[in-house]
């Protein structure tokens, strides 16, 4: 397949500016009242998104692809969650907004999981596969388009019931990378660079979930800085891969 058949179209141009709008609006624009992150750490956690947005954004600039464009929806919607959050307990805009929120996150997860089964092989989803993986991220877009109708206590089911769902795309993403570690041959598995992908998600993910948990020292929010490394790895690996062998990413 040749490379220009697997550019990514403008649409993901379109998307990425529109990542970069709503993260702005959302990280300085909102009260510091309805931000979720700590007022010392608000700056620092939207800066967290933007790098997961550049991570995105570059890799995609360098070396477009079709991994590079689904990691690129990866960086978008961690870009957007990092910007801060409001919670479901605020009313009109705030809760539409809310949702919103969660289908970029669900939307993260989602691709990511997307990047983990079509990387390093480089092959294709069957579209209902596709659809399935990111129904959460769209029933989270479209309750934020009815939020102020619905009663409140079902819609925190919703909420609890996406992010059940983006959490387990998330995890099983994490499981699928390692296990391509262990199934490829060696020679696949240093090209693609597998052991700094699996060991970047395992550190940034234990180093934050301990932090949040209250063992470590500091404010357990700052810990969630250390999920820097997933975007950072991810970043290099596609990159370094597709540079080494550019027809892989596309082959089916």
């Amino acid at each position: 397949m040749s490379q220009a058949s697997i550019q990514p179209g403008r649409s993901w141009v379109v998307a990425g500016v529109a990542g970069v709008f709503l993260w702005r609006v959302t990280a300085f624009l909102l009260p510091s009242s309805l931000v979720s992150a700590p007022g010392g750490l608000r700056l620092p956690l939207a800066l967290l998104g933007v790098l997961f947005l550049g991570c995105g954004v570059w890799a995609w600039w360098i070396r477009p692809s079709r991994a590079t464009a689904i990691f690129l929806a990866y960086g978008i919607g961690n870009g957007i969650h990092w910007g801060g959050t409001v919670g479901p307990s605020n009313e009109g805009l705030e809760l539409s907004l809310f949702f919103v929120y969660l289908g970029f996150t669900a939307l993260a997860d989602a691709a990511l999981l997307h990047l983990a089964l079509v990387f390093p092989s480089g092959r294709s989803l069957a579209r209902g596969t596709r659809v399935a993986l990111y129904v959460a991220a769209a029933l989270a877009l479209l309750v934020a388009l009815i939020a102020g109708l619905l009663p409140q206590t079902s819609l925190e089911t919703t909420a609890g019931l996406i992010l059940l769902v983006a959490n387990l795309l998330s995890l099983t993403a994490g499981v699928v990378f390692l296990a391509s570690l262990l199934r490829v041959d060696s020679a696949t598995r240093r090209a693609a660079r597998l052991p700094l992908i699996v060991s970047g998600m395992v550190a940034g993910s234990v180093v934050a979930l301990l932090g949040a948990g209250g063992a470590l020292p500091g404010h357990p929010e700052a810990w969630n800085l250390a999920l820097g490394v997933i975007p950072i790895s991810l970043a290099i690996a596609l990159v370094s891969h597709t540079l080494e062998q550019p027809a892989e990413i596309g082959a089916k």
